[in-house]
């Protein structure tokens, strides 16, 4: 059966998108955009990401994201699917680089950085509106943690229990 997460080609679909949605003229971490790749590929999941109690308009956000649960697209053990995710989704970040729209030197350094936004925009012209349900997870993960440290106490790793996070420095 046909699933989107081993798909290289829709992996360059998705990848593009984030970091569109992203904005990256800075440098952006590999982990990050993996972590925001797995909810556009499981929107459902988005409601185990732990908020503080102190963000209740993230949470208000989030309710306006309706998502329900494919019954043929789920996946058992979030952590260790997402490490299976890990070779496709690494795949799609070499080809955008190898097309020269990102920087291959900063890939190598886990960092993602757009270095050719008119290329960029260019093949972007040619892909497929992104559905109104993976528009809305995208923009409420850019809005919600897009300066969200990736590790620490209540960074991305933690919130997401994704990755393994209590041996992180601060």
């Amino acid at each position: 059966m046909y699933n989107p997460a081993f798909d290289p080609y829709n992996g360059i679909y998705r990848m593009l998108y984030i970091m569109k949605y992203l904005d990256m003229k800075e440098g952006m971490e590999v982990d990050r955009l993996r972590i925001f790749d797995y909810y556009l590929l499981f929107p459902y999941k988005i409601y185990k990401i732990h908020l503080k109690k102190t963000e209740g308009a993230f949470k208000d956000l989030r309710k306006k994201v309706k998502s329900t649960r494919n019954p043929y697209n789920v996946s058992p053990n979030d952590r260790r699917f997402f490490e299976r995710l890990r070779p496709y989704q690494m795949i799609a970040l070499s080809h955008i680089a190898s097309y020269g729209i990102i920087s291959t030197s900063l890939l190598l350094q886990q960092k993602v950085k757009v270095i050719d936004a008119d290329k960029m925009q260019m093949v972007m012209a040619k892909l497929q509106v992104l559905p109104a349900l993976e528009r809305n997870v995208l923009a409420w993960l850019t809005y919600c943690f897009r300066d969200t440290p990736l590790k620490g106490e209540y960074g991305l790793k933690y919130r997401t229990e994704l990755m393994e996070h209590k041996y992180d420095g601060c």
